[in-house]
């Protein structure tokens, strides 16, 4: 994550999981880290344990919000070089047995708070000459997880704006990377093992720093995607060339179908 000094990145769901340990990473980098995340007592945290971190409360389902604060960093850090946008939430179970009003929340963070986010920085950074834009969709975007399907197609929607605002902006200097793991070992996997308990069962997730590790040499490389853990790349190829036969192995390792 090499940066010349004083180049801001703005980090989202910066207070716990994969954005707080990208923040952490980035400002002991050089970096100066916009951290944006609704939980303003996670972000009081952060800053305290690295001094190039500044706390932003945002939540990116209130697009006013989201445009203001990217405005606020600008005027107080300067045009990001790099996002790495990370807030999301899950909400697990079997399709239809679930409120749509739950469903479409996660598509609101998920999926809409991406692209406030995006809408709200791209052209900050197309003004200064360009930058790095780095989502994170999920493996589970790409094949379909029983229990997980709103999750699933919030991910799927991410990965095809990755690949809109990658070829629409091109012309801008603006680089974009998908970042689409497996399960990551996070408060919000956490959260997922009690609430639906049948879908990993004893299996562990990635690190947060594998998954960066993975986004830093996809970065390096400049590629579009990045498929942190073992098999994952493999996953996703299979989904595009066996889709059926993937689905059905799924079905059957996951929840016995």
């Amino acid at each position: 994550m090499a940066s010349l000094r004083g180049d801001v990145a703005v980090v989202t769901g910066a207070a716990s999981g994969i954005g707080r340990a990208a923040a952490l990473r980035l400002a002991r980098a050089g970096w100066v880290v916009a951290a944006v995340d609704v939980d303003e007592a996670g972000l009081d945290r952060l800053a305290a344990e690295a001094s190039g971190v500044r706390p932003f409360v945002c939540d990116v389902t209130d697009g006013t919000a989201v445009a203001a604060v990217v405005l606020d960093v600008g005027r107080e850090l300067g045009p990001p070089r790099r996002l790495v946008h990370c807030a999301g939430v899950a909400v697990m179970g079997r399709l239809l047995d679930r409120d749509p009003a739950d469903t479409l929340r996660v598509m609101d963070v998920v999926y809409g708070g991406t692209l406030r986010v995006v809408h709200a920085v791209v052209p900050l950074m197309a003004a200064r000459g360009g930058g790095e834009v780095v989502l994170f969709g999920s493996i589970g975007g790409w094949v379909p997880v029983p229990l997980g399907g709103g999750y699933g197609a919030a991910k799927a929607a991410v990965h095809f704006l990755a690949e809109i605002v990658a070829a629409e902006h091109r012309a801008e200097g603006i680089r974009v990377l998908c970042v689409c793991p497996p399960a990551v070992e996070t408060p919000m996997l956490d959260r997922i093992r009690v609430e639906t308990p049948q879908l990993l069962g004893p299996r562990r997730g990635l690190s947060a720093e594998a998954v960066l590790d993975s986004m830093d040499r996809a970065l390096a490389r400049r590629r579009s995607w990045a498929f942190p853990g073992r098999g994952t790349r493999a996953l996703w190829t299979a989904r595009r060339l066996a889709p059926g036969a993937l689905s059905g192995i799924v079905a059957r390792v996951l929840v016995g179908k």
